[in-house]
């Protein structure tokens, strides 16, 4: 239902699968003005995408207009986050990166007699291709005799909004794939515009200095 949705517009539905939030917070994390978050709001409203209510504040103070995603992935992203935040209440923070790694293993065996007897260029490739495939518009480049990856989307960016550990799972299953260090540049989770990942750094916990130029 959310296929032909402008980026932005995607990543307003996918912050809201996950939890409500009012069109201020919205334009606080997105980097955009109040205008154009409303704007998309009244759009992804029109398309059946998203609802708004009223929510009077428990004290003192007015109350606000909040949104919710309501298309068929909401119900889902909003159980996965309920279920990852559980186990940290229950077992600890250091539970859920160690869930997602293990559930990482699996999908490593399943990939990695793929990517065998391979050069770093043809395993990146093939990474690449396997994450476009499932919607993180991935490509990649190389620069100063440096690899990079880069993916476009985060499908998983209302949990990874969440539960940060999702992308250190992520960050590690990629590692364990191309059998390199790799250090990760941008997140768009943390406000970025894509989510870059150095590759074959000869010193893996080496800060970047700065961006590849375009």
């Amino acid at each position: 239902m959310a296929f032909g949705l402008g980026e932005t517009k995607l990543r307003i539905l996918e912050t809201l699968r996950t939890r409500s939030s009012c069109a201020g917070s919205l334009a606080e994390s997105l980097g955009i003005s109040r205008v154009a978050v409303h704007r998309h709001l009244e759009d992804l409203e029109r398309e059946g995408l998203v609802r708004a209510r009223i929510e009077k504040p428990e004290g003192r103070g007015r109350p606000r207009q909040v949104y919710e995603a309501v298309d068929e992935q909401a119900p889902y992203a909003r159980m996965c986050a309920d279920v990852l935040t559980h186990l940290k209440e229950l077992l600890g923070a250091g539970v859920v990166l160690e869930v997602l790694s293990q559930r990482n293993e699996k999908l490593l065996q399943e990939l990695a007699p793929h990517l065998e007897g391979l050069s770093l260029e043809q395993k990146i490739y093939r990474l690449a291709e396997f994450l476009t495939g499932q919607g993180y518009q991935a490509h990649f480049y190389q620069e100063n005799g440096v690899w990079y990856l880069e993916q476009g989307r985060c499908p998983k960016l209302a949990l990874s909004l969440e539960h940060a550990e999702l992308c250190e799972a992520e960050l590690h299953l990629y590692q364990k794939l191309l059998g390199t260090p790799i250090l990760r540049e941008e997140r768009i989770a943390a406000g970025g515009r894509c989510c870059r990942y150095r590759i074959a750094l000869q010193e893996a916990t080496k800060k970047p200095d700065r961006e590849p130029s375009r």
